[in-house]
């Protein structure tokens, strides 16, 4: 969960101002090159900025909400795929089986400590849910301990439900010699956002686990080395500005996001020298 907490208010602040400049940069430039550098060009260039402005603002409320939906359903399936980590095993396929039921016409017929037996249009099915740290890929022993306990209850596949990737090998491996569906950490996340969307409650408690940068990790962040191509972008862009126009309070923004860009750069350095 703690890709949520990386976006801090200064490059939400950067991004922002950095959309703003763009806009103003790129229609000074569509009228410069229509009618050359004159007055009109720039009445004209700062109206059809305004214009721009105003249709983002106009369009603001759609995203949010569509931002706002995803999101949900990223966080809450996240947050159930971490629950379930931490219930009994039993528990654990069950609400798995529960969960498949909804989207797929499963009929569950016996529930256990190392899956669930389902008929799935006339096919057996034990559905299995991995235990695994977060992102921890599938291993070849547990594909074999799958297979070996679907054979032994009498089923003609199994499904194994894995909080992280599946590599092509171990994919080749689940053909034989029982055959092993697989779902991913991606399509449980879907699944269960899709089904339990983060509460208000939840987004309100996720939110308290925030805890205040320090003075060096803050540092950290604002120096990231992935942030060097975008400081200087603006930077260029700023100065770029001040040729256009000719108004000198550009150039000394401009000129920190070039200096902002050269730290990154610094910093990328000595992580490689490490």
């Amino acid at each position: 969960m703690q890709e949520y907490f990386r976006r801090s208010g200064v490059s939400t602040a950067l991004d922002g101002l950095g959309f703003h400049f763009l806009a103003l940069l790129l229609s000074l430039c569509w009228f410069t090159l229509l009618w050359g550098l004159r007055l009109p060009t720039l009445t004209a260039g700062f109206a059809l900025y305004l214009m721009i402005v105003s249709l983002r603002r106009k369009t603001r409320d759609g995203r949010v909400k569509r931002r706002e939906a995803k999101l949900r359903k990223r966080i809450g399936g996240e947050l159930a795929l971490e629950r379930l980590l931490m219930t009994a095993p039993d528990k654990a396929h069950f609400e798995m089986a529960m969960l498949l039921s909804l989207r797929w016409p499963l009929t569950l017929l016996r529930t256990g400590d190392r899956g669930v037996l389902c008929e799935y249009r006339g096919e057996k099915l034990l559905i299995a849910f991995q235990q695994s740290p977060i992102g921890e890929p599938a291993g070849a022993r547990d594909v074999l301990t799958l297979q070996r306990e679907a054979a032994l209850q009498g089923a003609d596949r199994g499904v194994l439900c894995v909080p992280g990737d599946i590599s092509p090998k171990i994919r080749e491996q689940a053909s034989l010699p029982l055959p092993v569906s697989f779902l991913d950490r991606e399509q449980l996340i879907h699944l269960f956002g899709c089904a339990n969307p983060a509460t208000n409650a939840q987004l309100v408690a996720l939110g308290r686990r925030k805890k205040r940068l320090p003075l060096r990790k803050w540092s950290a962040t604002v120096l990231s080395p992935r942030r060097a191509r975008r400081y200087a972008c603006y930077g260029g862009l700023l100065l770029l500005l001040y040729q256009l126009s000719g108004l000198f309070y550009y150039v000394i923004p401009g000129f920190l996001c070039l200096v902002l860009a050269a730290a990154c750069r610094c910093a990328r350095e000595k992580e490689e020298w490490l």
